[in-house]
C-alpha cells in the first residue's frame, strides 16, 4: 500500500495571496505517526477553576501567589492570577489588597478530559446553545460553554453562512471525549505559500490547524486516505484600530469620503467595524478600560452565566464613540448600559435630533422604542457607512448586500433561539423602515461636537 500524504496552498482569504513562512500543524491519532521522524506528542491538557475559598488572609496579591498558588497551581502564569484575581474577586478592585475578614476564590487545576471535535450530528435544528444543552453539556467533560460556543464556528464554518443556526439538513461536528494518546507534525509554508506532509500507510482522521498574529485560528478535520489536496484560506484578524485606515481585521470602510473625513469621525469607523463578531471574540480583543464598559464584564465570575462577555447595544455605540475620543459623559438617571442613554427627549445638551431624511453622519445614532416617542428607549445601533469583508467570527459582509449600520444587543432567548450573541451589520433604510422588528418608533440622533466637526 503506497504513502499517503496532504498537501495544498495557504493563503489570505480577501485577496488570496499566499502566505510564506507560517506553521502549519497536523494532529491525529499517535498509531498514524509511527515510524515518522520529529513526531511530537499532544500533551496533557490542563483545566483551571477558580473554586478554592481562602478566608484568613492578608496581603498583596504576589504574597498570595507565592503562599497558596505558585506551587498548586504551576500550569498558571504569575501574570495570568495577577490579572484573573480581580476578575473573580471583585471586592479587591479598590486597592488589590487581600482582607483577613473576607472570603476570596482561588485557582485549583486539574488534569482536563481529552476530547475531540469527532462526533457527527444530523437532523438539529437550533441554537449553539441548544445544541449545548442537548448533546454537550453533562456528557462530554473537560469543555465549557464558552469553549463550545466559539470552537463551534470554527469546526462547522456552516454556521457563520446560516445565522449560526443548526440546520436539520446538515451534518455538524460536535466534541466528544477520546482517551486515544495522539501526536502532531508541523511544516513550513514555503515562499509560494505551498505546504506538504508525508504520511504513512494508516487512513486516519486528522485535524490540521494554523495559528499566526493577525490571522482567525485556523481549524479543520479531515479524513486522510489517500493523496489529499487541501487549501487553507485565512481571515486576517486585527489586534485594534492601528490595522489601517478603515480597516478592522478584513472589514474595511467603503466611505468614498473616508480618507477626508474628520479624524473622530474615521475612528467611530475603525472601532465600530473592529467589534464585528462574536461578543466573546470582540471582547477578548479589547482593552481592559473598553472590556469594563460592557455589560458583561460584571458576568466574568460567571463564566457559565448567559451574559458573560455580553457586549450590549449601547455598549457598542459608547465604546465606539468614545475611543473616537469624543465627550459621552452626561450623567443623567440612565448609563451608558443603556440605550435610553441617547433618548433626544431627556434634557441632554449634549445630543441633538436629525429630522433631515438625507442628513447622516458616520458616529450619528438610531434610537428605538415602542409607545409613545418620548417614552423608555430599547435599543440603539450606529449608522457609518456603508463597509464590506470578513469579521473577526468569520461572517463576510458583501458590499452588494448595503450594509452601513453596525449594532449590537443583549444576549437573550426567544421562541427557543439564542439571539444577541454578536456584533452585526446592518442596512440603515431597513431599520429605518422595519425598526428592527419589534419596536413602533425610531428617531436620530448626533452628537453636537461631532456635528462642529463636519460644520452642522
Amino acid at each position: 500500500m503506497s504513502s499517503l500524504s496532504l498537501s495544498g496552498r495557504v493563503a489570505r482569504a480577501t485577496d488570496l495571496a499566499p502566505i510564506a513562512g507560517i506553521v502549519v500543524r497536523l494532529v491525529g491519532p499517535a498509531s498514524a505517526f509511527a515510524d515518522l521522524p520529529n513526531v511530537q506528542p499532544v500533551s496533557q491538557e490542563w483545566q483551571i477553576s477558580w473554586t478554592r475559598q481562602l478566608t484568613g488572609f492578608a496581603g498583596t496579591r504576589w504574597d498570595c501567589w507565592t503562599k497558596d498558588v505558585q506551587a498548586s497551581v504551576p500550569h498558571m502564569t504569575w501574570q495570568q492570577f495577577c490579572d484573573d484575581a480581580l476578575t473573580h474577586n471583585p471586592a479587591l478592585n479598590p486597592d488589590h489588597l487581600f482582607k483577613a475578614d473576607q472570603t476570596y476564590l482561588l485557582p485549583a487545576e486539574s488534569a482536563a478530559a481529552p476530547y475531540t471535535w469527532s462526533r457527527q450530528i444530523t437532523n438539529f435544528a437550533g441554537s449553539r446553545w441548544d445544541c449545548w444543552t442537548a448533546s454537550v453539556q453533562n456528557q462530554v467533560q473537560g469543555i465549557t460553554w464558552e469553549e463550545f460556543r466559539d470552537a463551534a464556528l470554527a469546526y462547522n464554518p456552516q454556521l457563520n453562512a446560516d445565522g449560526r443556526l443548526f440546520k436539520p439538513d446538515k451534518a455538524y461536528l460536535i466534541p466528544v471525549n477520546d482517551p486515544t494518546p495522539r501526536a502532531a507534525i508541523t511544516t513550513l509554508t514555503d515562499a509560494q505559500g505551498n505546504y506538504s506532509f508525508t504520511l504513512g500507510q494508516q487512513p486516519a482522521i486528522y485535524e490540521i490547524q494554523v495559528e499566526v498574529d493577525q490571522y482567525a485560528r485556523f481549524v479543520l478535520p479531515l479524513s486522510i486516505n489517500g493523496v489529499i489536496t487541501q487549501p487553507i484560506m485565512l481571515i486576517p484578524q486585527s489586534s485594534g484600530t492601528s490595522a489601517g485606515p478603515g480597516m478592522s481585521g478584513s472589514v474595511r470602510s467603503c466611505r468614498a469620503d473616508y480618507a477626508s473625513l474628520p479624524d473622530k469621525a474615521r475612528r467611530v469607523i475603525d472601532q465600530a467595524l473592529f467589534m464585528l463578531g462574536d461578543d466573546a471574540r470582540v471582547f477578548d480583543a479589547l482593552p481592559l478600560d473598553l472590556q469594563k464598559m460592557c455589560y458583561g464584564w460584571q458576568f466574568l465570575s460567571k463564566p457559565n452565566d448567559f451574559h458573560y462577555k455580553d457586549i450590549v447595544c449601547a455598549d457598542l455605540v459608547s465604546i465606539a464613540l468614545k475611543v473616537a475620543g469624543l465627550d459621552i459623559a452626561w450623567g443623567g438617571a440612565t448609563n451608558p448600559h443603556m440605550a435610553d442613554y441617547y433618548h433626544p427627549d431627556r434634557g441632554n445638551t449634549k445630543i441633538i435630533e436629525i429630522t433631515d431624511a438625507n442628513d447622516w453622519l458616520p458616529g450619528d445614532v438610531l434610537v428605538y422604542g415602542s409607545g409613545a416617542t418620548n417614552t423608555r428607549a430599547g435599543h440603539v445601533n450606529l449608522y457609518v457607512g456603508p463597509f464590506s469583508g470578513a469579521d473577526r467570527s468569520g461572517t463576510t459582509y458583501q458590499l452588494s448586500a448595503g450594509v452601513d449600520v453596525v449594532e449590537a444587543s443583549l444576549d437573550f432567548m426567544s421562541n427557543g433561539k439564542e439571539i444577541g450573541t454578536g456584533v452585526i451589520g446592518c442596512n440603515l433604510q431597513r431599520c429605518i423602515q422595519g425598526k428592527r422588528g419589534i419596536y413602533t418608533w425610531v428617531r436620530h440622533v448626533r452628537l453636537r461636537e461631532l456635528a462642529a466637526l463636519f460644520g452642522r
